[in-house]
């Protein structure tokens, strides 16, 4: 009997003892360890006076170099790389795709007003030798532009990298793809919870806070004059 152990997401990553999480790198080899491969066993559990014996197995990740993916039909999902393992993700649902729409134009509306950068929407990135991820949303600076391989998958993180939550994603993986953006020279990470109507946001110098529907949201330091409510990024 094969197992798939996931973690459901409830609620946005926090900071591990009150630093930003991907300032502390102790998440992350839990994490590593909860998806290692563990070999067939047989367990035994005393019930009603009776042993029962089981089969417990779980299954050896298929591994894949980026050439490979890179390589992938259009099957219509989503496709990620974590390190190595090819994730598949469904289409977006209703919710998820207005927010994903509303962030992007309001990050589109401050580029158009900037008159300089660029603004994706689901693309990929390189941010390891085995590890590319899709941000929901993405923005770039304008000195950047001669950094990207309109037919390849950017080689850097996005200057702010946006991440909806869905209420099928797994709490360790995420984690673990926050983690990496900074490292690819990603500035701020958003992280959009269409139920709680909040944007947790992981700033690269370690600031963290959580964003109410009432605050406002903005980017000095990479899209100055841009400001906006956190509300109407869920409307």
């Amino acid at each position: 009997m094969a197992l798939s152990v996931k973690t459901p997401l409830r609620d946005p990553p926090r900071p591990l003892a009150g630093t930003l999480p991907y300032g502390d790198r102790t998440f992350l080899s839990l994490a590593r360890a909860a998806i290692r491969p563990a070999p067939a066993s047989v367990q035994s559990r005393t019930r009603h006076g009776l042993e029962l014996k089981y089969d417990v197995y779980v299954g050896t990740r298929t591994l894949m170099t980026v050439a490979e993916f890179e390589k992938l039909p259009d099957d219509g999902n989503l496709h990620e790389l974590d390190e190595g393992e090819l994730i598949v993700m469904p289409p977006p649902r209703p919710r998820h795709g207005m927010v994903q729409a509303a962030v992007a134009e309001a990050l589109r509306q401050a580029v158009r007003k900037a008159g300089s950068g660029i603004v994706l929407t689901e693309c990929g990135f390189r941010l390891a030798s085995d590890v590319v991820q899709a941000p929901d949303v993405a923005f770039i600076r304008e000195d950047r532009r001669a950094d990207i391989a309109w037919d390849r998958y950017c080689e850097f993180g996005p200057d702010i990298a946006v991440e909806i939550l869905s209420p099928d994603d797994n709490a360790q993986r995420l984690q673990r793809k926050i983690a990496r953006y900074p490292g690819a020279g990603t500035v701020v990470v958003w992280v959009l919870d269409p139920d709680a109507i909040t944007v947790s946001t992981y700033h690269r110098s370690g600031a963290f806070r959580i964003l109410t529907a009432v605050d406002t949201i903005d980017a000095p330091e990479l899209l100055p004059g841009f400001s906006t409510a956190v509300r109407t990024l869920f409307e």
